[in-house]
């Protein structure tokens, strides 16, 4: 009953204003036949505009100072000569009566329903003031209160990222970038300056950073180096036997041939001594002001034996050279040596070669200059300084006290400037698609069925399986007119075949004839890998007992490989809970739960279990772990794979003491 009371009366005082232009005698004929009721000032004013008093008759109406009773005794329009007489201010201000009238009229307070304000609502004298909160603005209705979108201006102030938010905004930053106190501006991470981001060397760029590896190392997983197995590539361009090292690599030649200068073709030996013989003493001399400049040097054991005038003669090759020793007596000198290298003015006595004021030292016991010389330098003992290694010569190590005669010191006109740090420097080079007897001018293409594509090499690889090439000169195996073109994770062969790369190898490219081998410990999942990231390292697990640590999935930031399986135990010492925090982690979520990390007393699935989890978070958690130990598993399926996750922990005192639990 009360609530329809309520619906009838504001039903009636929406519709007052209409009534109240109407004479009370239409509305008694409206209301019908039979009695009529009482009409009093609580019931809709009395059928006044302006005041209502109740009197024995009935309500009687009367108007304000500014206003005349009509003739329907009701109503209270505006006094002629007011009209005349207000000012346009004054105007406004009779407007605003009104307005205040009606309002009074309409029973507009904040007691029902809030006066119509979408936020605040205030009662004064003249009606109801609606006001908004901070980050809303009042609305042209006087009700109703409309967000601030503060990122439509200026971005709100933020450097990066601007959120809009009820009644407010938020800055936030791009990722490799954090958000400073004043909570807008945004300054770059410096990831370099953490431990353990890269393995090797760390450049540090605008949000983000990259990793680099030294020489022999290949870049996997983002961060980690691996040594690279230069041998799986053509044999790392050796003519004959490679050797893959940590970090390089060596060429080496079989019995009866030496390596060549370029460290990768192997000539025939000169002359080869027989046990006991001593061959002559390698001389090279070039032509320079002041005199001529020779260089000797000899690869085997070494005998030197004191002549006139301070000077030596030289025995190179013996078979069972003599035992190092130093006799101040007779003024000889004999040593057990590898190599010697020296380079002296000199001069020719009867076809024998002297070296003058030159001192034997044993191999590893020659002394090093006071001054580390760098590549394609020389120290100069007389001008006690580093010096340019001359035309015609290089030096490719450092503090060296010699330069090296490049291999045509007879042909100067193909020389580069002085400061040669490598033999490919002298200059002359036979190009990739050309070779030489010694790898310098004049050369020959490679000829039909051959290619080569390094440049200073003395013959051309074949294509195999007897393929010609498309043209003289070829400088790749994709030269080669091959049967099928492979695709890439495969390689060619020469029965014709294209054959999928094994595991632990990978070729991103068509038309190969071999794969590469994945860097250091890594290999992939599969055979057939296209591509550098598809080698992972899966080494996992382990006991941990210390202070703090942290695990990571395989392979990590990399993606981790598939059927992999990783248990860890967190041993803290005694009164110590572990506390862990995941920043982050990423697992497949398409896999159903196929990849997953749980964290557990035990390996028992009854143990009290801390953390689990199959899916993605990007929030950062941390929590306390439910025991004093914890054993943690990983596995993945061989599905999708992810990035996974690093979770770091710190063990702390335990304040209720007590034993392992």
């Amino acid at each position: 009953m009360g609530g329809a009371g309520r619906r009838r009366g504001g039903a009636a005082r929406a519709l007052l204003p209409l009534l109240l232009s109407l004479p009370l005698l239409l509305l008694l004929r409206a209301a019908g036949p039979g009695p009529p009721e009482e009409v009093t000032c609580g019931h809709g004013n009395g059928g006044c505009q302006h005041s209502c008093e109740d009197t024995a008759a009935g309500p009687e109406c009367s108007c304000h100072p500014q206003s005349e009773l009509h003739v329907d005794g009701r109503s209270c329009p505006e006094r002629l000569d007011t009209a005349l007489e207000v000012t346009e201010g004054s105007a406004t201000s009779v407007a605003d009566g009104d307005k205040r009238v009606k309002r009074r009229l309409l029973m507009e307070t904040c007691a029902v329903g809030n006066g119509g304000c979408n936020r605040t609502c205030k009662d004064t004298a003249t009606g109801v003031r609606c006001s908004c909160p901070v980050g809303f603005t009042l609305q042209p209705d006087g009700k109703t209160c409309r967000d601030v979108d503060e990122c439509q201006t200026r971005n709100g102030g933020c450097d990066h990222v601007c959120r809009n938010t009820a009644g407010s905004f938020d800055c936030s930053c791009r990722k490799g970038f954090k958000l400073l106190t004043d909570e807008k501006s945004c300054q770059d991470v410096d990831e370099c300056s953490l431990e353990r981001t890269c393995d090797h060397s760390c450049i540090n760029r605008p949000g983000s950073f990259a990793c680099a590896c030294n020489a022999g190392y290949t870049l996997y997983g983002f961060t980690h180096c691996g040594d690279t197995d230069e041998c799986s590539v053509h044999n790392g361009g050796c003519q004959q036997v490679c050797v893959n090292t940590v970090g390089g690599y060596e060429c080496q030649c079989l019995s009866g041939h030496t390596l060549h200068w370029n460290g990768k073709d192997c000539v025939e030996a000169e002359g080869a001594v027989a046990a006991g013989a001593s061959p002559r003493v390698s001389l090279q001399c070039t032509r320079s002001a002041g005199g001529d400049r020779c260089s000797l040097s000899c690869r085997s054991g070494i005998h030197l034996s004191s002549g006139l005038q301070e000077a030596y003669s030289v025995t190179c090759g013996s078979s069972s050279p003599p035992r190092s020793k130093q006799r101040e007596s007779a003024g000889s000198a004999s040593g057990d040596v590898a190599s010697v290298r020296t380079s002296v003015t000199f001069k020719l006595n009867g076809g024998i070669c002297s070296l003058k004021k030159a001192e034997p030292f044993p191999e590893g016991l020659r002394p090093a200059p006071p001054v580390s010389c760098r590549a394609g330098t020389y120290y100069d003992g007389a001008q006690e300084r580093c010096i340019l290694c001359p035309d015609g010569t290089f030096q490719n190590e450092e503090g060296q006290i010699t330069c090296e005669p490049c291999p045509r010191p007879e042909n100067p006109g193909v020389q580069k400037t002085p400061e040669a740090w490598n033999v490919s420097e002298c200059g002359g080079l036979c190009q990739p698609g050309e070779y030489s007897a010694d790898g310098f001018a004049p050369c020959q293409l490679c000829a039909l069925g051959t290619f080569q594509p390094e440049a200073g090499r003395t013959s051309c690889l074949p294509c195999g399986g007897g393929l010609p090439t498309k043209r003289l000169g070829a400088t790749s195996f994709q030269d080669c007119e091959t049967r099928v073109q492979c695709s890439p994770g495969h390689f060619y062969t020469t029965t014709h075949r294209c054959v999928r790369c094994p595991a632990g190898t990978y070729q991103p490219e068509f038309g190969k004839n071999s794969c590469v081998s994945c860097p250091g410990n890594t290999t992939t999942d599969f055979d057939g890998a296209t591509n550098l990231t598809q080698c992972k390292n899966r080494r996992c697990g382990g006991e941990l007992g210390d202070f703090t640590g942290y695990i990571e999935s395989p392979n990590y930031p990399g993606n981790y490989p598939a059927n992999a399986e990783c248990t860890w135990v967190i041993n803290p010492p005694p009164k110590r809970r572990i506390l862990v925090v995941v920043p982050e982690i990423f697992l497949p979520i398409e896999d159903d739960c196929g990849d997953f990390l749980v964290m557990r007393k035990t390996a028992s699935r009854g143990s009290a279990t801390t953390y689990e989890t199959c899916q993605t978070y990007e929030r950062p958690i941390a929590f306390t772990s439910r025991s004093r130990r914890l054993w943690i598993q990983f596995k993945s399926n061989e599905g999708n794979s992810a990035k996974g996750f690093q979770v770091p922990y710190v063990t702390y005192d335990d304040a209720r003491g007590g034993g392992r639990t």
